[in-house]
């Protein structure tokens, strides 16, 4: 389950080794809000904002990943993924940002799971599940021989 709150801004990330919550200011309301995952959403133009106080290397106004592994910042378990980030040969391209994120999610997947094998799977070859638990299989190719 997704819950959206907007307009908010992230004002702390809480927890001791794992996310617990994250308090959040709404206006003139600040709460915490305990939750699994944090996904940060910047929009289309990339602006570092409290970013640029995190200690992560910074070059032209984007942070400098590690593009050759894993888009990893300078500090461990830090990614950076999109227009955000800057490497040798960076193309600003949405097909990219697909690129570094499917690269990323498999480094963290490795991370968090030491030793556990990663299954890549491809919506186009396994189906989409829905929200409703139904699931939706990709129509099967016919492939004819041909002589």
């Amino acid at each position: 389950k997704i819950k959206l709150h907007t307009p908010a801004e992230v004002v702390a990330i809480n927890g001791n080794g794992k996310l617990d919550s994250l308090t959040l200011q709404k206006e003139d309301d600040t709460f915490d809000l305990e939750t699994d995952y944090f996904i940060p959403l910047f929009g289309l133009t990339p602006k570092l904002g409290p970013l640029a106080d995190w200690g992560l290397e910074i070059e032209k106004n984007a942070i400098k990943v590690n593009n050759a592994l894993d888009y990893q910042t300078n500090i461990d378990g830090v990614y950076a993924i999109g227009d955000i980030n800057t490497y040798p040969g960076k193309l600003k391209l949405i097909l990219c940002g697909f690129h570094e994120a499917t690269l990323m999610c498999q480094s963290v997947f490795n991370k968090l799971n030491p030793g556990r094998k990663f299954v890549l799977k491809y919506t186009t070859v396994s189906g989409v599940d829905g929200f409703d638990g139904s699931r939706k299989e990709a129509e099967k190719a016919v492939v004819k021989k041909i002589d």
